[in-house]
């Protein structure tokens, strides 16, 4: 069904974050490549695209990080997608009411049937939350979002390598499909953010 090709192959992402200020997901996948072997193909403010070789994965991927800072507008190919990351800020008092603003925007917008990685951010342990676990999984179950959590300290950058790394390689094992087809005409046109 899914042919292998030579170019290597492909992973779409759309990413949100209720602190853009603080957690960009193009900041976050910047501590990434600065710790990992990769060819950037294209950095927007909204987007990057870069190729690496993957844990366990001999082949080149191809990777795409598309960031929705605007979620009063509807983005081309949001469901062309292998899963959706959100960031959340733990530490930011306005986090829980963003967290809903991006929940409605997904339930009307995103592919619900993509698994939505979320992780919560936090400097310190210690350091007071404003958002709890329990309120985080509460909100994501009432959407009836399919998603993984995970809490992540943003000064430990292997925490944050691993994660993505994990999200990369859940997107090789979950194809992109596409209606009827399985491929797309020659591989290089992606709806999400036309990059590839």
């Amino acid at each position: 069904m899914s042919k292998s090709k030579a170019k290597g192959e492909k992973i779409q992402i759309v990413a949100f974050s209720t602190n853009e200020n603080e957690y960009n997901p193009n900041d976050l996948i910047n501590i990434y490549l600065e710790n990992n072997n990769h060819l950037i193909i294209k950095k927007t403010t909204l987007a990057t695209a870069f190729t690496t070789t993957l844990q366990k994965n001999s082949k080149q991927t191809k990777i795409m990080v598309c960031s929705v800072l605007n979620l009063s507008k509807e983005y081309t190919g949001i469901n062309d997608v292998n899963c959706y990351m959100l960031f959340i800020d733990l530490e930011k008092e306005d986090s829980k009411s963003k967290l809903e603003i991006i929940l409605n925007y997904a339930k009307e917008n995103c592919n619900l049937e993509k698994k939505m990685f979320v992780f919560g951010i936090v400097t310190q342990k210690e350091n007071r939350q404003y958002i709890t676990k329990e309120e985080i999984q509460n909100d994501i179950d009432e959407a009836q979002i399919i998603y993984e959590y995970k809490e992540i300290y943003i000064k430990e950058n292997k925490d944050i390598c691993n994660n993505l790394e994990n999200v990369f390689i859940y997107g090789l094992s979950n194809p992109i499909k596409k209606g009827n087809k399985n491929d797309d005409k020659d591989g290089e046109q992606s709806g999400s953010c036309n990059i590839f």
